[in-house]
């Protein structure tokens, strides 16, 4: 697990994409610390208003916690421990194949995939792999046919049915042998 630690009384430099970038590269579990918090001027909508900031520079990582935390106070550190175990247990899940199949079946339902050259995705189902990272093998008509907005819109399923929170999903297409 990545403990990408950002300085709160300045704003998110190429330094800081950078190594987080690479946790991501090599599909790390990810948190994002904010620090300093004590030393920022703060009304009731700074937290708020810090956090969309933050997932505008990160939006390939929205997937990971954002805690504020003033190390020299000793405020809300104790999460942080809370918060590796918590994303770790969801770096390491092992989702049930059936389940994973209900989700993703409901989930072509209610939107289908695109047409592509005048073809449209047929995804037979999906399984589990692997842990650390997740990684989700899809068994389809034709790999080339699934769009990116589409694997996206499928991640977000399983991510709002099973909490990877911290955790970076894994995508394997195989064409389905029929």
């Amino acid at each position: 697990i990545a403990v990408v630690v950002l300085d709160g009384t300045k704003d998110v430099e190429e330094q800081d994409k950078r190594i987080a970038g690479y946790a991501r590269e090599f599909n790390r579990g990810l948190i994002i610390v904010v620090n300093k918090w004590d030393a920022v001027k703060k009304n009731e909508k700074t937290m708020k208003e810090y956090e969309e900031k933050i997932r505008k520079q990160f939006q390939f990582m929205d997937f990971a916690p954002i805690l504020f935390t003033s190390a020299i106070n000793n405020e809300r550190v104790h999460l942080l421990l809370n918060k590796i175990t918590e994303v770790y247990a969801n770096f390491t899940k092992r989702v049930n194949t059936s389940t994973l199949n209900d989700i993703l079946l409901d989930a072509v339902l209610l939107n289908q995939p695109p047409i592509f050259n005048g073809n449209r995705l047929r995804l037979s189902y999906a399984t589990q792999s692997e842990v650390a990272p997740p990684t989700f093998v899809l068994f389809v008509n034709a790999e080339k046919h699934m769009h990116f907005s589409y694997l996206r819109y499928l991640e977000n399923k399983i991510r709002d049915t099973f909490n990877f929170e911290g955790a970076p999903i894994k995508f394997v297409l195989r064409k389905n042998e029929d």
